[in-house]
């Protein structure tokens, strides 16, 4: 085909353009990760060692940059694979890496990898730790909660421990609006990794940290700063400060770039060289393929997505009143869409002027759910109380009505049960839980019911020591009294009923849906996909 001069010019500028816009491109873009890679100061400030079990252990550390994180643990001179945050493979300040699946009363080593860089100890040897030796003694929980205000984008890190350093920290990331729980039971002490019991007049130390040297912390005695509930009275505020003096000399480690060595060059003239093998042949060979015509295929998945996207049932039919007390309750419901939601409660009926807030709401920010749960506290015993609820847009027409229980003389000891629960979304979960008389000893009848929230890992912890009967006693239980949980999510719940006994000595596994709802799975790559070869 003929050009002229003007079609080859014009064809050429093309070529060009077509070439050198995407060759631009892609200079410009490595060009950007280079810079922003040569200026991350990656490396690990305040190594702390938190959560020291049989098992397990948390490393955390902070850096200067936003940069991503990793723990490569290490087995008699093995290494394993590289575990990343807890909170995923982002880029933030705070670290914080938990290394599961270990095995009692063995040390182990380990590597941080922080932004792409290996980092050792000074001694340029590998960091080490030991886990604890199994023991008969069993620890009562005792969870605390509380909220981290001033966080931003998921980066910050929680720590407490005795003021007189004499244990390792127990550590925690908050949730994206600053709620955090932590069970101060698993506290290990420094010199021969045994638990650590907790009393009223333990002082303690609270840390919330947001970067490098940047902390703010709360001091005090365990039952001058946390409520009976366990709930942290003062709000902890994100401020400036060297908080690595506070902890333990036995929980820090101090990193230090990897010292990576060069091979030496190796002379051509001593490589060895193996002769190439010819692995043609010509020989030939047949193949005899049978064709079938009668496979019967079976639908072994699902291809309809039914995820569960809005509560079963939701609205004004689904508002509850629970862990009744005589200074506080709850108030717990379902919405149709994720929305904010609150109450306006009062002594009278047409002057309902306080404000009770999502208990996962922070200081100035309102989250969206579609489980509510409301805890109202500082009230006044045997007095009535009347609430509407905000959910959204709407206000649901009933005013409702609770009276707080009268303050008994003696309070019951402290007691907790724990469990897990298998959700993905871990925001719109309840466990709620009634106890029943089974055996004619202590309380009669069923207790007033009580409710906590899921964390991040599908865990939870109920106070159950506080249960009230319907008369506001204390409900007396014994080991053998039935105690059921009922685990709401979107879908109708499939209760699990068992003993306090057995409760309080293992932990209580609850399903989210009930037998009738099939939720969406993604599943494994398959063998065989239902065809048989003979």
């Amino acid at each position: 085909m003929y050009l002229t001069p003007y079609q080859k010019k014009q064809l050429t500028t093309v070529f060009i353009l077509v070439l050198g816009i995407p060759l631009t491109l892609f200079a410009i873009y490595k060009g950007v990760q280079w810079f922003t890679s040569a200026g991350a100061d990656t490396q690990p400030k305040d190594v702390i060692l938190a959560n020291i079990t049989t098992n397990s252990i948390t490393v955390t550390w902070t850096t200067d940059s936003n940069v991503t994180g990793s723990v490569v643990p290490i087995l008699n001179s093995t290494e394993g694979s590289s575990v990343i945050d807890k909170r995923g493979n982002g880029r933030r300040h705070t670290h914080y890496i938990e290394l599961k699946s270990l095995e009692p009363g063995t040390q182990y080593d380990f590597k941080i990898i922080s932004g792409g860089d290996t980092y050792n100890n000074t001694e340029g040897n590998e960091f080490s730790f030991s886990t604890a030796n199994i023991s008969t003694d069993t620890p009562t929980p005792t969870p605390v909660h509380g909220e981290l205000s001033d966080t931003s984008n998921n980066d910050a890190l929680l720590y407490i421990f005795p003021k007189d350093k004499s244990t390792y920290p127990v550590a925690t990331v908050p949730s994206s609006n600053g709620n955090w729980l932590i069970d101060l039971s698993a506290l290990r002490r420094t010199t021969n990794k045994s638990m650590y019991t907790v009393s009223d007049s333990t002082s303690l130390i609270i840390l919330g940290v947001s970067s490098v040297d940047s902390g703010g912390f709360v001091e005090g005695e365990y039952g001058t700063i946390f409520s009976s509930s366990g709930k942290l009275t003062e709000t902890l505020l994100s401020s400036g400060s060297l908080y690595d003096t506070y902890v333990s000399d036995s929980a820090k480690l101090i990193a230090q770039e990897e010292d990576v060595t060069v091979p030496p060059v190796v002379d051509d003239d001593d490589v060895y060289i193996p002769p190439v093998v010819d692995n043609d042949t010509d020989e030939t060979f047949d193949r005899e393929y049978e064709l079938r015509s009668d496979l019967v295929w079976i639908n072994i998945v699902s291809a309809e997505d039914t995820s569960l996207t809005e509560p079963d049932e939701y609205g004004e039919d689904t508002v509850m009143i629970t862990n009744l007390t005589d200074v506080s309750f709850s108030v717990i419901w379902y919405s149709q869409e994720s929305e904010t939601g609150y109450i306006m409660y009062g002594t009278s009926a047409s002057d309902l002027s306080s404000k009770g807030r999502d208990e996962r709401d922070g200081i100035s920010s309102q989250g969206e759910y579609y489980l509510h749960s409301i805890e109202v506290t500082q009230l006044q015993p045997e007095t009535t109380y009347y609430f509407e609820v905000y959910s959204g847009d709407d206000v649901y027409d009933s005013t409702e009505e609770v009276i707080t229980f009268a303050t008994e003389s003696s309070p019951p000891q402290f007691e907790t049960v724990a469990g897990s629960m298998d959700v993905e979304d871990y925001e719109n979960a309840v466990v709620i839980a009634t106890f029943t008389d089974d055996d004619g000893i202590g309380s009669s009848g069923s207790s007033h019911p009580l409710s906590t929230l899921i964390d991040s890992e599908g865990l939870w912890i109920l106070t159950i020591g506080g249960a009230r009967n319907e008369d506001g006693e204390y409900f007396d239980k014994s080991n053998d009294d039935i105690v059921s949980f009922t685990p709401k999510y979107f879908s109708d719940p499939l209760p699990v009923e068992t003993t306090i006994g057995e409760a309080t000595s293992d932990e209580v596994e609850l399903a989210a849906t009930s037998a009738n709802t099939t939720t969406f799975r993604r599943i494994p790559l398959l063998s065989d996909y239902g065809i048989l070869i003979d």
